[in-house]
């Protein structure tokens, strides 16, 4: 486990991974029992029930983690493809299927080869500021957003049966 306790690192080696701890804090305004089904789900996310497409979205909210990195002396988060496939899918699968909790972090190590994966997940009627402000408020979240670890982003956004977004950002160290 890293010191925080927090997302996961792989060794330089690969001889071993060690995962930590992520915290999840349910971002959750509302409630909905309906399920989607993926042509739903695709049909939802381009009409985004929202005043913002999806791809709108996530890049705000690229923006506002890398506003927080930077008053905190910490460099920006760039994308990188792998994180961002992999967060999307996530964030769709979440979606459709009307759950919420964290994937492993060991797919994303494998999948983006990286030596880091840390994950923030938010649920709800929100826009990108107040999502970051949330996990900021979030001593588990926080510590994701705010490592010296990460140095790469993929942020998955997609509406739910409701209307409510939600959003996988995966953070990793290639």
């Amino acid at each position: 486990m890293n010191q925080k306790g927090l997302g996961v690192l792989r060794p330089k080696k690969l001889t071993r991974l060690v995962v930590g701890a992520v915290t999840t804090t349910l971002l959750t305004l509302g409630l909905s029992t309906a399920a989607l089904s993926p042509a739903e789900a695709v049909q939802t996310k381009s009409l985004a029930t929202t005043a913002m497409a999806t791809d709108t979205y996530e890049k705000r909210v690229i923006r506002q983690v890398n506003k927080r990195r930077a008053n905190h002396g910490l460099r920006r988060v760039r994308g990188v493809r792998c994180a961002d496939r992999t967060a999307e899918a996530w964030s769709l699968y979440l979606a459709v299927n009307n759950q919420f909790y964290h994937q492993s972090m060991t797919r994303v190590l494998n999948r983006c080869n990286a030596r880091y994966a840390g994950e923030t997940l938010g649920r709800g009627s929100m826009p990108p500021r107040k999502l970051v402000r949330m996990w900021m408020n979030s001593p588990g979240h926080r510590a994701i957003l705010l490592s010296r670890k990460a140095r790469r982003i993929g942020v998955g956004a997609t509406p739910d049966a409701s209307g409510r977004w939600v959003v996988a950002a995966n953070f990793v160290r290639l």
